[in-house]
Order: C-alpha cells, then sequence, then structure tokens
C-alpha cells in the first residue's frame, strides 16, 4: 500500500494506483484504479477502500456486510443491464453509483430478488400468518409484512436502504451454505434467518448471499485477483481465538461427534463444516492397534476436505478432554501443535471443487480427544475416540 505523503500546506494527498488487471472472462469485469484510504483483510486477502470502506464501517462492518470476498471490479447488473463497479462481500455486494448523491452513492446489489427469482418462480412456500399477529408492518409495495424479531432487526439495521421492501413472508428453508433448515424472511437486498440456537443479538444473521452470488457467476475464479495464498497474519488471527474445548472427568462417555457422507469422494466426515476430517468409523472412533509410531506418537492417518463454499485459511489444533494428553500433526518426533490447511492450493482440489490434505493426527495414548477447527466465518470443536485396538470386522 502506498504511503499517505505530509505536506506543510495540506494534511494528505490520497494516491491512487492501478491494481494489476486481469483477463476476464466472458461476462466479468476489468480491475480498477483503487484508493489509499483502505483496510487490509489478511483473513481473505482482500481489501476495501474509499467510499465502499467508508459504507462498510457506517452499516454494520463485519457483522452485517462479512468479510471482503474480492477487490473492487466491474460487472453488468442483472436487475438493470447497466455496468457498476462493485465489490463482493460474505453477506451482500456493494454498487457504486456515482450518479446518485450522498449517501445513495453506494447500494446494495438485490441479492434477495435475485435469489428469490431464482428459487422460488412459483412462490415460496410461506408459512401461515399468526391468528394473533404482535404488532408488525405490512407493505403495500410487495403486499408482505415484518414482525417480531424480523422487524426488530429491520428497523434496527438500515430499513428500506440497507435491507429494501420485504418480498415473502417468513417460511423454512434449508441452508445452501450450511445444510441446516431455518427460518427465512427474503427482503430485496438481503435474507434474514433465524437462529433460534443462538442467544440475543445473534438470533437472526444475514444469508451468505454474496458468497453465494460470487460461487454462481465466477466459478471459475475471483474477478481481479486469484484466490489469495493466507498470510502470516491470517494465521496468527486464528490462532488468537481461545481454546472453546471442554474438559470431562476420566472414564466419562466420550460425547463424539456423528460421521456423515458429504461428498461422493470421500469417506465419512465428521463436524458440521465447512472443514472435516475423514477416516474415522461411523460412531466417530479412530482404530489405531495397526498405526507405526514416531518418538513415542502413533501416527494415524486422517484426510481433511473442505466444502467448495469455503475459500481461506483453516487452523487445526486440538486436545484430550478426559485425561493431559496432547494432540499433535504432521510427522516428526516433535510434531506440530497446529495444523494449517490452505485451500488456495488449487493442487488439492477436486473436480467438483473439494479441497484435501492427506495428513497425520499424533497422540500417544487411547482416549476422547478433541479438535478445534477455525477459520474466516467459522468456528468449530469436533469430537472423536481413539482406540489403540485392532477396529472390528464389518457387519453381515
Amino acid at each position: 500500500m502506498p504511503k499517505r505523503l505530509i505536506f506543510p500546506s495540506i494534511a494528505a494527498i490520497i494516491l491512487s494506483f492501478l491494481v494489476g488487471a486481469f483477463k476476464p472472462q466472458s461476462g466479468q469485469g476489468t480491475a480498477l484504479v483503487q484508493q489509499t484510504s483502505c483496510k487490509n483483510f489478511p483473513e481473505t486477502g482482500q481489501r476495501v477502500c474509499g467510499k465502499f470502506l467508508t459504507y462498510w464501517m457506517a452499516h454494520g462492518g463485519l457483522a452485517q456486510q462479512g468479510y471482503p470476498l474480492t477487490n473492487e471490479f466491474t460487472e453488468p447488473s442483472e436487475i438493470d443491464g447497466k455496468t457498476y463497479t462493485v465489490q463482493y462481500f460474505e453477506r451482500a455486494v456493494f454498487e457504486l453509483h456515482p450518479e446518485n448523491h450522498p449517501p445513495n452513492d453506494v447500494l446494495l446489489t438485490l441479492l434477495g430478488d435475485i435469489f428469490y427469482r431464482q428459487r422460488y418462480p412459483n412462490g415460496a412456500p410461506e408459512l401461515p400468518a399468526p391468528l394473533n399477529p404482535v404488532a408488525g408492518l405490512t407493505f403495500p409495495q410487495t403486499g408482505k409484512w415484518i414482525r417480531g424479531v424480523f422487524l426488530d432487526y429491520w428497523k434496527a439495521h438500515g430499513g428500506v436502504p440497507q435491507q429494501g421492501y420485504p418480498i415473502s413472508n417468513p417460511f423454512n428453508e434449508k441452508s445452501a451454505v450450511d445444510g441446516k433448515t431455518y427460518t427465512v424472511q427474503y427482503f430485496e437486498r438481503a435474507v434474514f434467518e433465524l437462529h433460534t440456537e443462538n442467544q440475543p443479538p445473534y438470533d437472526l444473521l444475514l444469508s451468505q448471499l454474496g458468497t453465494l452470488q460470487l460461487k454462481r457467476k465466477y466459478s471459475g475464479g475471483v474477478p481481479g485477483a486469484a484466490t489469495p495464498t493466507p498470510s502470516t497474519d491470517a494465521w496468527t488471527t486464528l490462532a488468537q481465538r481461545p481454546l472453546k474445548i471442554t474438559t470431562l472427568a476420566p472414564g466419562s462417555p466420550c460425547p463424539t461427534s456423528g460421521g456423515k457422507m458429504v461428498a461422493p469422494d470421500f469417506g465419512l466426515a465428521l463436524g458440521d463444516g465447512p472443514v472435516y476430517p475423514t477416516g474415522f468409523s461411523s460412531d466417530a472412533v479412530y482404530y489405531y492397534g495397526s498405526a507405526l509410531q514416531e518418538g513415542g506418537w502413533y501416527l494415524l492417518k486422517v484426510l481433511w476436505i473442505a466444502s467448495p463454499n469455503y475459500r481461506g485459511p483453516a487452523l487445526v489444533r486440538g486436545k484430550q478432554i478426559d485425561g493431559p494428553n496432547e494432540l499433535r500433526f504432521k510427522e516428526g518426533a516433535d510434531p506440530p501443535k497446529e495444523l494449517r490447511l490452505d485451500t488456495s492450493d488449487t493442487n488439492n482440489r477436486t473436480d467438483q471443487g473439494w479441497s484435501n490434505w492427506p495428513t497425520y493426527t499424533r497422540l500417544r495414548a487411547p482416549g476422547c480427544y478433541a479438535y478445534q477447527v477455525d477459520g474466516v466465518s467459522f468456528s468449530q470443536v469436533i469430537i472423536f475416540r481413539a482406540s489403540n485396538a485392532f477396529p472390528p470386522p464389518p457387519k453381515r
């Protein structure tokens, strides 16, 4: 980033520079001149500048917009066919409208409208209106209403300019990101998701429409730049997150994570994703009776995989939760205490876009163990049991 120059007669001069151009595919935009009033995001290797940064900071920042997924580039709008300068974020796409006066010179792409028309051309299966509805608002512009926690969030987070009008009433939908079912409501610029498993204010979140739109339109690569290699700062940022792994009394039952199929190319995977370990039994047991040893550490072959929906660094740490033993990774007499998974390595991807890394989990004794997997937009704990027995014979 160019440094700000200070002169006696002025406070500062904002310099601009040309981002390296990329060769666009059909329908893709071109790289743009960006300003030096920028904020770098090592978590995704992108940065936000100028008016987009001002808008991002004034409208919820990370919690509401998410991390930037691209730099600025130009693309034709799916709504009016005009070409705009845009930048993709996890939960939104920013559009620059120089024809408008501030604060309307930055607007959000109508992603809610785009995805609603794509998914529900005949209308969504809306939930019945409550018999005794709580106080709410009905919008003659679309004929839809907002009530309860959805209305509270809509009012507190920008209303029509930020979220747009409601284009559906609430209904249940399976998430395209994590596969779980949530009560949702579509708005012109966003989709609200009700997360009853979370405490307020995180019981209502925005769907990651920016992530889904980027994947839908640019599956061949991010416009303007290749998928960034995580920097040292990105790993440091993830390593600063505290471990949320609880402990158990010795001899307690091991509350293992269930195994499931998430991709046809791999075996049973543990956890909720988007990054999973594989190589375990259906009840999340690793039988290592035949495993090799090195320096007193057993070598457990574990294949890690990452969904095509996630592009970013993932840091894996862990420990025994019913005893004092460590959990380590890779090879060597003194194996590393953490495992770094880099989804930018295209050599480790299947034709379907799944990243995968053959590696080792290292431990000294049987017991109940936990991984903590931290990524840019998620953190999860995965529990498995290690047994120094041989695996049981398959059931006939």
